[in-house]
């Protein structure tokens, strides 16, 4: 998967990292759709969100994404094209309201300090 370093990552949401290579650090180029090929490629597109779909990163990548809109307008990540996250994005907003990833981080911060505890208590 290639990402575009032409903004800043939010730290809040680390990059999902795996001990072993995932299908996406394996074989980029798969996942690898400029804007609009999306609609042109279409086994090669269901290829690549078959592959997301077996990820066990992918909920955690879907969330980085979405978050780091900047480093991601291209390209199939966790199962979506760019079109998609942009729609998810604005669910998002429109649920959470116009500060949305704040509020995320927010949960995720409780989220992890929830499964602290509960690894302190066991």
């Amino acid at each position: 998967m290639t990402f575009y370093l032409h903004g800043t990552e939010d730290l809040r949401f680390p990059r999902p990292q795996s001990p072993t290579p995932t299908q996406c650090q394996r074989t980029p180029e798969m996942f690898d759709f400029e804007y609009g090929d999306c609609n042109r490629k279409g086994p090669e597109l269901i290829q690549a969100r078959r592959a997301c779909s077996r990820c066990p990163l992918a909920a955690d990548c879907l969330l980085w994404a979405l978050v780091n809109k900047d480093l991601t307008p291209v390209g199939i990540i966790a199962g979506t094209t760019p079109r998609q996250r942009t729609k998810l994005r604005d669910r998002l907003a429109a649920r959470l309201g116009p500060n949305w990833i704040d509020v995320l981080a927010a949960q995720e911060q409780a989220r992890r300090a929830q499964a602290a505890a509960r690894s302190r208590a066991a």
